[in-house]
C-alpha cells in the first residue's frame, strides 16, 4: 500500500477508536431528548407489539399495491419497444418493492412477537 493510503487508513482507524465509544456513549442521551424510551413493563411490551402488527398489516397492504402494480405492467410490457421496455423496468421496480415491503412486514411481525414474548416474562 503507498504510504499516503497508508496512512489515511491509520488516520481514519484512528478516528473511529477515538469517536466510537463517544458516539455509542451518547446514544442514550439522544434517545432521551428525542422522547425514546425502551419498554419495560409488560403494558408496554404490549402496546409495542401492536404498534408492530400494525405496521406489518400496512407493509402487507403495500406489497400487495406493488404486486397488483408489477402484474398489471407486465402485462402491457408484452408489445416490445421502447415502451415495452420501460413497463418491463416499471413491473420490475413494483416487484421488488412488493418483495421488500413482504419482507419488512415479516420482521414487523417478528419484533411484535418478541415484544409479546417479553411481556409475558415481565
Amino acid at each position: 500500500m503507498k504510504p499516503m493510503k497508508l496512512g489515511i487508513a491509520a488516520l481514519g482507524a484512528a478516528v473511529t477508536l477515538i469517536a466510537g465509544p463517544l458516539l455509542v456513549a451518547s446514544l442514550p442521551s439522544v434517545a432521551a431528548e428525542a422522547g425514546i424510551s425502551v419498554p419495560t413493563t409488560a403494558a408496554e411490551h404490549t402496546a409495542e407489539a401492536a404498534k408492530y402488527d400494525k405496521e406489518a398489516s400496512e407493509l402487507d397492504t403495500k406489497a400487495k399495491l406493488h404486486s397488483d402494480l408489477a402484474a398489471q405492467y407486465m402485462a402491457r410490457s408484452k408489445r416490445g419497444g421502447q415502451q415495452g421496455a420501460a413497463l418491463r423496468s416499471l413491473g420490475n421496480h413494483c416487484g421488488r418493492l412488493a418483495k421488500d415491503y413482504r419482507a419488512t412486514a415479516a420482521e414487523a411481525r417478528e419484533m411484535a412477537k418478541s415484544h409479546r414474548e417479553m411481556a409475558e416474562a415481565t
